[in-house]
């Protein structure tokens, strides 16, 4: 009893830690798409190459694949070699999916903010309410895993797609579609991460590696949002700006 007690203490720590980091590089990925936004010489060049679009998606996807399999060698490694496999992650994979060769408006950006964190705070309500009646939407470890990666690869790939469609009446719910598997498996996801024996316990840095891996999902479905909210307006026609609401 005091075991399952315990491992029920040390799973809560491991959790509040996998939001701290997801939540960190969260924010940090949408001030750099913010950032990136406005750099037009990088945007023009993207835009007239691209190819080099495809070339980032693939190396994301290569770094992905590569930091959960070798994860449990990097764990053991110094921390400057820990952080810069991290880091190197975190930016292919967060520079892949920002769409560059279009601008969104900044009601998008807004929008997809609020929408991104309350998609987290229901998740979270879901996790907790799932696993203390023992039912919900739970998948096992290895495939919260497989199907993050694989979702995340999806979602950039559809997104650098749909950056070269000129028809907005096929992108909008082309876009729609990949924002609601991108929500559907981050409620999963939460679900999943509540369940005992979710998390190893040794090697320490597990959640580092879930944070990392709940962030992408979280970070495609923020981009999923910020793409499909501005195609939206797109094909309603409404040019609105923040100014407008100030007016």
């Amino acid at each position: 009893m005091d075991e399952s007690v315990g491992a029920e203490k040390q799973t809560r720590r491991l959790l509040f830690k996998t939001y701290k980091v997801t939540i960190l590089m969260l924010i940090i990925g949408q001030i750099q798409v913010s950032i990136f936004m406005e750099i037009k010489p990088v945007k023009k060049f993207l835009e007239e190459h691209y190819y080099v679009s495809l070339v980032q998606f693939f190396i994301s996807f290569i770094s992905i694949q590569l930091y959960v399999f070798f994860y449990h060698i990097i764990v053991h490694k110094p921390v400057w070699k820990r952080v810069l496999a991290g880091v190197w992650t975190f930016e292919v994979n967060t520079i892949s999916i920002m769409k560059p060769a279009k601008t969104a408006p900044y009601i998008s950006f807004i929008v997809s903010f609020v929408l991104t964190f309350a998609i987290m705070a229901i998740s979270l309500c879901y996790g907790n309410l799932a696993v203390n009646h023992r039912r919900g939407l739970f998948i096992s470890r290895h495939n919260v895993i497989r199907w993050s990666e694989r979702l995340f690869v999806l979602t950039s790939f559809g997104i650098i797609v749909c950056s070269e469609m000129k028809r907005v009446t096929i992108e909008f719910p082309t876009l729609l579609i990949y924002t609601m598997l991108s929500n559907i498996f981050v409620v999963v996801f939460a679900a999943s991460m509540r369940k005992r024996n979710f998390y190893h316990f040794e090697p320490p840095g597990d959640h580092i590696l879930i944070g990392q891996l709940y962030y992408l999902n979280f970070y495609a479905l923020y981009m999923g949002y910020v793409w499909t909210t501005a195609s939206g307006l797109q094909l309603i026609g409404w040019n609105i700006s923040i100014g407008d609401f100030f007016k």
